[in-house]
């Protein structure tokens, strides 16, 4: 699918252009997480909160590695599009969230994570082809990598599977993770960590290492 295509059908959709605009947009939904857990819809977005925050943290990570030509769009029917502005190709995000609800606790660790990795891949293989999933979290604790990557392996159809994760919030800022679960023999997952200042004008990201 191109977002020529996507266009086409819905000339309205909305591509990010500039993500310290963005980032100010989310300010106040990532400052009052219930937002995040909640749902609260934008007023002129038509994803979530928490579907917009995880799709720029991602994109954030993937210009670094591949280039400015990586954004994300809107979808009115869906969890948003990663966006690659060089060939036109839009990919479909699939979300699932993992964050901390009194009403409905969830296991520490990486069973957190598993946990809802695996509300997707049972939902089938015809479900997940040509989407990306990303399981956007908080409140896991420590959690070991390679046992996710381990336990998913071969056990999807999705085109990748993203978990992003929140590390620490304080006067200083936000930090998150971002995890891209590879399945290729001798591929290793590699994390990011994403550091936004308490101001939300700027980031700056590096690799964290195994």
């Amino acid at each position: 699918m191109t977002i020529k295509e996507i266009l086409e059908k819905n000339p309205k959709i909305q591509l990010i252009k500039d993500f310290k605009i963005a980032l100010k947009d989310i300010e106040p939904y990532v400052k009052n997480p219930n937002y995040l857990v909640k749902g609260r819809e934008f007023t002129n977005f038509s994803l979530r909160p928490r579907e917009a925050w995880a799709n720029w943290l991602l994109c954030v990570v993937l210009r670094k590695l591949q280039g400015d030509h990586i954004t994300f769009a809107e979808d009115p029917d869906g969890d948003g599009f990663v966006v690659v502005k060089t060939t036109g190709e839009a990919i479909p995000t699939e979300h699932v969230s993992a964050l901390e609800n009194p009403l409905n606790p969830l296991p520490k660790g990486e069973n957190r994570v598993l946990h809802a990795i695996n509300l997707k891949i049972n939902k089938g293989m015809d479900y997940a082809k040509g989407k990306w999933l990303v399981v956007f979290f908080d409140g896991a604790g420590e959690f070991y990598r390679n046992k996710i990557r381990e336990n998913i392996k071969g056990r999807h159809n999705f085109g990748a599977v993203y978990c992003i994760g929140l590390l620490t919030s304080d006067e200083n800022g936000y930090s998150y993770s971002v995890t891209e679960f590879k399945d290729s023999s001798g591929d290793m997952s590699i994390t990011f960590k994403v550091d936004i200042n308490i101001d939300f004008t700027n980031w700056n990201i590096s690799q964290v290492m195994a």
